[in-house]
């Protein structure tokens, strides 16, 4: 019976470790344009943040070209329960060095600091709970969006840390079924359509402006 109860529980703890490693696989995004796949992205979103806070973790790793890439990068943001920006941090590895953004949270205040190789540089910019990251190449952290999107439409502001560029656009979740993944349209200085599935991931976004669709791939 010992022995019996020992296997029991070995097979259950081999369930539930298999389980976590299968909800925490990343997920791979194609992305094209124009019809043609320029790059792909494989990314997690956990609950949780480090040191054990609640919230939740967003991590991406997205190369160009899909195949034989030059450019990697590999993002982190961390959010608190609130949706409200804990850390964020934009690694790229390009053939003319390698660049790290880090951002930060603080009230009504965002502070952005751009490390190169050979220099080093930091701006403060308005922040507050209806901001979002965002990168041009990094699509799964448009999932913030959908979090923030409400159905009689929420006006956000996009700050692309890594260019400097603002965007002020409406994020309006249209109506979905029970049990599937919300839908949100875009307006403004960022135009599309996004969607997510029932845990919060992207699961598709259309940008039409720049002939780019971004998909789960196969």
């Amino acid at each position: 019976m010992g022995l019996r109860a020992a296997a029991l529980l070995l097979l259950l703890a081999h369930q539930t470790s298999l389980a976590a490693a299968q909800a925490d696989a990343p997920l791979t995004l194609s992305v094209t344009q124009g019809g043609k796949e320029i790059g792909r992205e494989s990314f997690t979103l956990s609950k949780g943040r480090g040191r054990g806070a609640a919230g939740t973790t967003l991590s991406a790793t997205a190369r160009y070209p899909a195949t034989a890439p030059t450019t990697r990068l590999t993002a982190v943001l961390e959010r608190t329960p609130a949706f409200a920006i804990a850390k964020f941090q934009l690694d790229v590895d390009s053939p003319s060095g390698t660049t790290v953004i880090l951002a930060a949270g603080s009230g009504a205040r965002l502070i952005v600091r751009t490390v190169a190789t050979g220099s080093e540089s930091g701006r403060e910019l308005p922040g507050g709970p209806d901001v979002v990251l965002l990168d041009d190449e990094v699509h799964s952290l448009y999932s913030a969006v959908a979090d923030l999107a409400t159905p009689a439409g929420k006006r956000l502001t996009a700050i692309f840390p890594r260019t400097g560029k603002r965007a002020s656009f409406t994020a309006r979740l249209e109506t979905t079924g029970q049990g599937e993944g919300l839908h949100i349209a875009l307006t403004g200085d960022l135009a599309g359509t996004l969607v997510t599935d029932t845990e919060g991931r992207l699961q598709r976004l259309d940008l039409p402006a720049q002939n780019k669709i971004v998909s789960r791939a196969e």
